[in-house]
């Protein structure tokens, strides 16, 4: 598996690049919003990437950061979504806003991008919506030695995920609890569900 590349960008066109790598000359379809980052033919790029095997077809797709390739993937698991659709999402929002569009069920967010109609973006919720709270938890957990503050936030949100309540909602009462005070994580609860409760 062809997990980075890393090379001279010799040639840009509307929906991918030529990276020179070792004296081979790669093809690497990428989404429009990394076009507009790359810069200058001739400099050195790195991109993130995801090697597509099918009977009919062999592709590199390529991304700037390790999320919009894992989104990428995650999108290519559901039934009906495509390289192309699943490029085109990932050009057209930033990964946050297209979490936050799954998270909110926003049907309209996601059929505004080429090659997703009404029904594939309800599907892409159907099947995504849980797999995006595993992934966050995933990381979540990684990181919670290193910081004690992360395993009070990921507490609050399991307590508030056992009340019933949605990621989004969870995400919005969240970022409504008073900056710069120190509660404790029974005040924090606390505080979520007054905000909630309005």
């Amino acid at each position: 598996m062809i997990a980075a590349v890393r090379g001279q960008l010799e040639q840009m066109g509307t929906d991918s690049v030529l990276i020179n790598v070792g004296g081979v000359s790669l093809r690497v379809f990428v989404p429009t919003s990394v076009l507009d980052e790359l810069g200058e033919i001739g400099r050195e790029v790195k991109l993130f990437t995801h090697f597509y095997v099918r009977e009919d077809q062999l592709a590199l797709y390529g991304f700037k950061t390790t999320e919009q390739q894992e989104l990428f993937e995650m999108l290519l698991s559901v039934s009906g979504v495509g390289p192309r659709a699943a490029l085109n999402l990932i050009g057209t929002a930033d990964v946050g806003a297209t979490h936050l569009a799954i998270a909110q069920s926003n049907v309209d967010f996601l059929k505004k991008v080429s090659g997703i109609g009404p029904k594939t973006a309800a599907r892409i919720i159907l099947e995504l919506k849980g797999k995006l709270v595993d992934v966050q938890t995933a990381k979540t957990s990684r990181k919670v030695e290193a910081n004690p503050t992360v395993l009070e936030r990921r507490q609050l949100v399991e307590a508030l995920g056992g009340l019933g309540y949605t990621p989004a909602e969870i995400q919005t009462a969240l970022n409504a609890l008073p900056a710069g005070q120190e509660l404790s994580l029974e005040e924090q609860v606390l505080e979520a569900l007054r905000f909630l409760g309005q």
